[in-house]
C-alpha cells in the first residue's frame, strides 16, 4: 500500500473514486452532473458574452421563438408554403441579433477593464439601447403576426397600441 492509498484510509476514504464522490456527490446521478455542468458553463457564456443573465437571455430565447411560431402560423393563415429560406433568414436575423448585442456589451466591458471610462459609458448605453431595439422589433414582429392570426389586417394591433399611447399623451 502506498504512502497516498494510507493518507485517504486515515480520513475513511477506500480509493480515489470514493474521494472523488466525496467532493461531487452528483457523480454517483448518471448524466446530472454532466447536465447541471453544460447549463452552469452555458449560463456563465451567456453573461459573459452578451452581458445577460441567464433569465433575461430566456426571456429574449421565449421572444425568438414565439415570433417563430406565430410567424409560422400567419404564413399558414396567409396560405404561404413554407420554405427552408425563410427559416434561414430567422436564423440569420437570430445570428445579427445576437452579434448586435455582444459586441459593445464586449467592448464596454474591455474598456472598463482598462479603466477606460468614457469609452465604456458609451458602449455600455450602445448595449442597452440595442438589446431593448431589439426586443421591441421582435415584439412588434408578433403583435404583427397575432393580428393577421386573428384575422385583422397585419398593422391593426399597432395602431390600436399607436392611438392608446396617444390617448395618454394627450
Amino acid at each position: 500500500m502506498n504512502w497516498f492509498e494510507r493518507l485517504l484510509k486515515t480520513y475513511g476514504y477506500e480509493s480515489l473514486a470514493h474521494v472523488g464522490e466525496s467532493l461531487a456527490p452528483s457523480l454517483k446521478y448518471a448524466g446530472f452532473t454532466t447536465g447541471s455542468t453544460m447549463l452552469s458553463a452555458f449560463a456563465v457564456s451567456v453573461d459573459r458574452i452578451f452581458g445577460l443573465d441567464a433569465y433575461a437571455f430566456f426571456a429574449f430565447l421565449i421572444v425568438l421563438l414565439t415570433e417563430l411560431i406565430s410567424g409560422i402560423t400567419a404564413s399558414r393563415i396567409r396560405k404561404e408554403e413554407l420554405s427552408s429560406m425563410k427559416f434561414s433568414r430567422f436564423l440569420f436575423k437570430v445570428f445579427y441579433y445576437l452579434v448586435l448585442i455582444a459586441v459593445p456589451y464586449l467592448f464596454s466591458a474591455s474598456f472598463k477593464f482598462h479603466s477606460k471610462d468614457m469609452a465604456a459609458i458609451v458602449f455600455d448605453w450602445m448595449h442597452v439601447f440595442l438589446v431593448i431595439q431589439i426586443v421591441l422589433e421582435n415584439m412588434i414582429s408578433i403583435l404583427e403576426n397575432m393580428a393577421v392570426i386573428s384575422g385583422k389586417p397585419k398593422t391593426h394591433i399597432i395602431n390600436k397600441l399607436t392611438e392608446k399611447i396617444e390617448n395618454l399623451i394627450k
